[in-house]
């Protein structure tokens, strides 16, 4: 009886590490929100090791389906509300910036956890909604993205 209890806790254990083994790391998160409507998503592409992604880790396909097919989060956006946008610590580290349809909203890189902006009173968003990008690393060297949809409320 002793003998098939230690093959047993040893296959429990084999059994438990090969599952440790195959979990990977979620990548950061952020959350927009504004007023009650609120988003919060993982990053599409995240480099964990390096600085900066490399064209394996996040292929312009993976970013066009992604913005695409509908998998966008959205947030509604009543004009002149403020949006909130809140990042990982890790995110922070690296440096972020946010471009709404492709116009960078920040004039530098941010490193702060949270940053948040008014919309202008007079905003007109298409039926789709605009694109928000989020960034993070500095310069051409982007090392995370996640992308939001903004729609009038």
């Amino acid at each position: 009886m002793t003998r098939t209890r230690g093959v047993a806790a040893a296959l429990t254990i084999a059994v438990g590490l090969l599952a440790l083994t195959a979990c990977s790391k979620p990548n950061p998160g952020i959350s927009v929100v504004s007023g009650t409507s609120s988003a919060h998503e993982e990053a599409i592409c995240w480099a964990f090791d390096a600085p900066a992604l490399n064209p394996g880790q996040c292929a312009q396909a993976t970013i066009n389906a992604a913005a695409t097919g509908g998998q966008v989060p959205s947030v509604k956006v009543v004009p002149g509300n403020t949006i909130g946008i809140s990042v990982d610590p890790v995110v922070a580290d690296a440096g972020w910036y946010v471009a709404i349809n492709g116009q960078r909203l920040t004039p530098g890189t941010l490193h702060t956890s949270y940053y948040r902006f008014s919309t202008p009173d007079s905003l007109a968003l298409p039926a789709a909604g605009a694109k928000m990008q989020i960034v993070a690393g500095s310069g051409t060297q982007p090392r995370g993205l996640w992308l939001f949809t903004i729609n009038s409320a």
